[in-house]
């Protein structure tokens, strides 16, 4: 809410208010066969009585040594000091007034009445604006909290981004030398597809989301490529009996599943890998049949591709990755979120 607002919607209430006291105090004093006893000043007096009291007690919060209200001793030393200036200020100020106008004499009775009424006035209008002063401070404090989770999750995220495998650019970069020297024909074409595959990786790399279809076609790409390093050695298929473009994938994900598998398992055309692609319920799963590398030691650790993207499913979705294995299969699930923009379906089976 806009500050002259609130400022104004303050002066409506406590002139509301006052009215409502004052004609409530000469309700009550009025006797049955007595006119209504109400001064029309009365209202506009203890409105400045309140705007007294509010004044006081906002200077206490902005000049006191804790002027943040995140715990209940400042809260209590805010309104115990703005009490005990008001009710002096107040009844100097009755006293000195009514003294003048000679109203009421000075005398001790009435000045401990009006102290009464001034701690009662406090605590009510001072209260209530401690209240949404406390009020205040906390959302802000949560605001800037959430603020500051929020940058550092992104500032995780970009982090963990940025740990891309190199191999496959250098791998697929000496297949195309070696092609060139080949066949000059072919090796055009395999640039294309090499080009195809790394505009995409710069775009998604740019967000967060990345609809699962446009994974679908880059998976398809990057295997075509694999493939023109292992010649039938390892087989695609992607089954999906739901629209692709529903879903949303983090962006990057399908090629860290694909290079743990081509990382941790050795394939030829004899025995290839077959990696299966199917959705179920908001996981993306992908499974391949198992032939580990001989040199590979740790074949149930994470390493870095899929703990990368188990701490960034974590910060995005709230969900981690699953990963089940056995001494025949590995299946990896990613989990996905919905994606409300329509789009072409996708659903192919890649053998290269």
């Amino acid at each position: 809410m806009h500050k002259h607002t609130i400022k104004l919607l303050n002066i409506l209430a406590v002139l509301g208010l006052s009215h409502l006291v004052v004609l409530y105090t000469a309700v009550i004093q009025n006797t049955a066969n007595e006119p209504l006893n109400y001064h029309p000043d009365g209202p506009f007096w203890l409105a400045l009585q309140c705007f007294l009291a509010q004044y006081i007690t906002f200077k206490c919060y902005q000049h006191s040594s804790a002027p943040k209200l995140t715990s209940s001793n400042s809260l209590i030393k805010v309104y115990l000091n703005s009490s005990a200036m008001f009710i002096l200020t107040n009844t100097g100020l009755v006293l000195g007034l009514e003294w003048f106008i000679g109203l009421n004499p000075l005398d001790y009775r009435h000045g401990l009445l009006t102290m009464l009424l001034s701690f009662l006035l406090h605590l009510l209008i001072g209260g209530a604006l401690m209240s949404f002063l406390f009020f205040n401070e906390a959302q802000k404090q949560h605001l800037a909290h959430s603020q500051t989770q929020n940058l550092l999750a992104k500032s995780q995220i970009s982090a963990l981004q940025q740990q891309l495998d190199p191999h496959f650019l250098f791998n697929n970069l000496n297949v195309l030398s070696a092609l060139i020297q080949q066949d000059p024909d072919e090796a055009d074409d395999f640039l294309d597809e090499f080009c195809s595959l790394y505009r995409h990786m710069l775009e998604t790399n740019k967000s967060q989301f990345v609809s699962l279809g446009k994974e679908l076609e880059f998976a398809v790409t990057y295997m075509t490529l694999l493939n023109k390093r292992f010649p039938n050695a390892y087989v695609l298929k992607i089954n999906l009996t739901q629209n692709s473009t529903a879903f949303l994938i983090i962006s990057g994900a399908l090629q860290l599943a694909l290079e743990n598998v081509v990382k941790h398992n050795q394939a030829h055309q004899h025995q290839p890998i077959v990696i299966n692609i199917n959705l179920q319920d908001d996981y993306l799963i992908i499974s391949n049949n198992r032939q580990d590398k001989y040199q590979n030691k740790h074949p149930n650790s994470l390493h870095i591709g899929l703990h990368n993207l188990k701490e960034r499913c974590q910060l995005l979705f709230g969900k981690s990755i699953n990963i089940e294995q056995d001494s025949n299969t590995f299946s990896l699930s990613i989990p996905m979120q919905a994606n409300h923009k329509d789009d072409i379906f996708l659903a192919t089976e890649c053998t290269r």
